[in-house]
């Protein structure tokens, strides 16, 4: 029987290919364009850390996917918070309009339009919370 790599004394490049860390080869291939700079900063990290280029790229990259900042989640629960922010005040925003048509037509302020003003304030106050703490987060 006839062995594939180095005189059978191991797995040879063949074998070694076909699986990778006991899952299947990897089999897509992302290309990207860097820099002269950049491509001697890769290759220098990648040599100082004993991996190839493309093995270094990818443990760089999951070790980001897998270690994602905390400000990354937190300004996209801030992005989140704004949007729903957004909603409440133009919601609010209607509700005014129906009550100072109402109080235009019958020459009389609802009761809800102080539960409503409350309401906004703590809307735009909050809104205005988590713009500053966006501000503080950004570089």
């Amino acid at each position: 029987m006839a062995t594939v790599g180095r005189g059978g004394d191991g797995p040879g490049p063949l074998e070694r290919r076909a699986k990778l860390g006991g899952v299947r080869r990897r089999e897509r291939e992302l290309r990207i364009r860097v820099s002269d700079v950049e491509y001697e900063d890769i290759h220098q990290a990648a040599a100082q850390a004993g991996l190839s280029c493309s093995a270094f790229v990818i443990k760089t990259v999951r070790t980001a996917i897998h270690e994602q900042r905390p400000l990354d989640g937190a300004l996209v629960a801030m992005h989140a918070e704004l949007r729903n922010a957004s909603r409440q005040v133009n919601a609010v925003g209607v509700n005014l309009n129906q009550l100072v048509r109402h109080a235009n037509a019958y020459n009389e302020v609802p009761e809800s339009v102080s539960w409503l003003a409350e309401y906004c304030f703590q809307v735009v106050r909050r809104a205005e919370a988590v713009i500053v703490e966006l501000g503080r987060r950004l570089p």
